[in-house]
């Protein structure tokens, strides 16, 4: 049977207007070898596709695009090939819940074609592979990270990038403590002899990192370090709350951007709550909702979001959302007059 061909998505379009949205097991590519440029040509592959039309999975940009991205003002062709063969050849590995021992191994894109077009301009076609897929469209199981393309495209530091995606994952806690080792595993800097005493560290990354954030992205923060004795063992972040979205002449209704998702009140709730099968709740009735489902959570879902985030606040919480998603979504089926009522009932006499 001939393959079905895939129309691609053209075009970068506008900045201000994109948004990304990563599936967790994408967001634990921070453990991977992936460049700063692979990490930004990622990010624009997922904010040009809809993660509901898995059916659209080509993006073709063009070569101005993909330089305005990556903040360089020319890219020869050598460079481009050589970027987008690493990338391409990059076996990276993905957390999946259905490997239920030892780990999986992907590729994330199976075709980038460069060609000129009849004006002589470049244009890359990206594709993501078929065993990707599940990682890249319908990822509202998986529970995903949603924030604006421009925060990251003029990066020029990949741990300011590693540390803008950890603090807008975390961002829901407002303060809390990491211990200094995982920071530094986190920002994949852990065996740098540089970084091992502290003062260094704090000097030559924490503070350059911040200097970078505050210029380049939204992103607002405060840390201090944490001693035990004369050591510092671990760091406490603060995360400033961000501003309401302002509405003017460009803004387009139908973008949900990180703001939106910071200031839904279901996800004060619980991490995970923002999605729609929460809506047709009040937020009393999902407080209780939470409450009934915390000791029936799936221990398979928590060890998922543990292995995925690392952390266990945002695992339980995300293990509460998808129990209690999969319980409204079979109470739907069944058209029930009051849905909090049967929702409620069938969650008390589950394990009874």
């Amino acid at each position: 049977m001939a393959r079905k061909k895939i129309e691609p998505i053209v075009g970068l379009g506008k900045e201000d207007k994109l948004t990304v949205q990563k599936s967790l097991p994408l967001f634990a590519l921070w453990r991977s070898e992936l460049t700063l440029s692979e990490f930004k040509i990622l990010d624009i592959y997922l904010s040009r596709i809809d993660s509901h039309k898995p059916d659209k999975r080509q993006v073709l940009l063009t070569k101005g695009e993909i330089e305005e991205a990556l903040g360089v003002q020319k890219i020869n062709n050598t460079d481009l090939k050589a970027r987008l063969k690493h990338l391409m050849g990059n076996v990276v590995e993905v957390p999946d819940k259905d490997t239920k021992k030892g780990f999986r191994l992907v590729t994330l894109f199976e075709e980038a074609e460069a060609e000129q077009d009849e004006n002589g301009l470049w244009q890359v076609k990206l594709e993501c592979t078929q065993k990707a897929m599940k990682f890249f469209f319908n990822v509202d199981n998986l529970g995903y990270l949603r924030y604006k393309l421009r925060c990251i495209t003029s990066l020029t530091s990949r741990y300011t990038y590693i540390m803008f995606v950890y603090l807008e994952a975390n961002r829901f806690r407002k303060s809390w403590e990491v211990e200094l080792d995982e920071l530094k595993a986190i920002l994949h800097c852990e065996d740098e002899e540089t970084y091992k005493e502290f003062k260094r560290f704090n000097d030559r990354l924490l503070k350059r990192v911040q200097k970078e954030m505050n210029e380049k992205t939204e992103c607002r923060y405060s840390y201090e370090p944490v001693k035990k004795g004369r050591s510092v063992v671990a760091i406490r972040f603060t995360v400033e709350t961000l501003p309401k979205l302002t509405i003017d002449s460009d803004y387009d209704p139908n973008q949900y951007t990180l703001e939106d998702w910071q200031d839904s009140r279901r996800d004060e709730i619980c991490h995970g709550f923002s999605s729609p099968e929460f809506e047709d709740f009040t937020d009393e009735q999902l407080e209780l909702l939470k409450d009934l489902g915390w000791s029936r959570k799936r221990d398979a879902d928590y060890q998922k979001h543990k292995a995925l985030l690392n952390d266990t606040v945002l695992a339980c919480e995300y293990a509460v959302s998808d129990y209690l998603r999969q319980t409204i979504i079979m109470a739907k089926t069944r058209h029930p007059k009051n849905l909090f009522l049967y929702v409620k009932k069938m969650v008390e006499s589950d394990g009874d």
